[in-house]
């Protein structure tokens, strides 16, 4: 419970059937509950920290982003829309409703591509094409002309 988002979150859900938000940490293994879950909430806390979303596309789950402002990895080169749910943290109360009106088919297009995405978000020891090595290196390369590095000694 390290934001209020997450503390919004849990106040908005914890005594529902349907929705699993936890103060603590879950009782059964977290695979296993990823693996049976079709959306999996990220909710943005003080730190950046993306290993939920990864987690969440690893084991098949669509993720539903809670955030506002929020730099998503690899957003100049992901469609973010095509598999993942983003969430205005204003409309927490009507989650469930938001995630009830997504239609079935609509929800195997969001699963179909995160399924194809999920190599991006993957690290191995030796890189291999589209993993996360190269995805971070060619969002670098995107990113190149906004940040300007002087050569040279300093200038006074």
């Amino acid at each position: 419970m390290n934001s209020r988002v997450r503390e919004f979150l849990v106040k908005a859900w914890k005594n529902d059937n349907e929705i699993s938000v936890h103060q603590t940490r879950l009782k059964t293994p977290y695979s296993e509950a990823l693996l049976v879950s079709r959306y999996c909430i990220h909710a943005k806390g003080f730190e950046v920290n993306t290993a939920r979303i990864a987690d969440a596309l690893y084991y098949g789950c669509v993720p539903v982003v809670l955030a506002d402002h929020y730099d998503l990895p690899y957003a100049d080169i992901l469609n973010w829309n095509s598999f993942s749910v983003v969430v205005s943290t204003v409309d927490i109360p009507i989650l469930k409703k938001i995630l009830q009106e997504i239609s079935h088919d609509d929800y195997l297009k969001l699963y179909s591509n995160v399924m194809q995405v999920q190599q991006h978000f993957q690290w191995h020891h030796l890189p291999i094409d589209f993993d996360a090595f190269h995805m971070v290196m060619y969002e670098l390369w995107l990113r190149r002309s906004h940040v300007r590095i002087p050569f040279g000694p300093p200038l006074d």
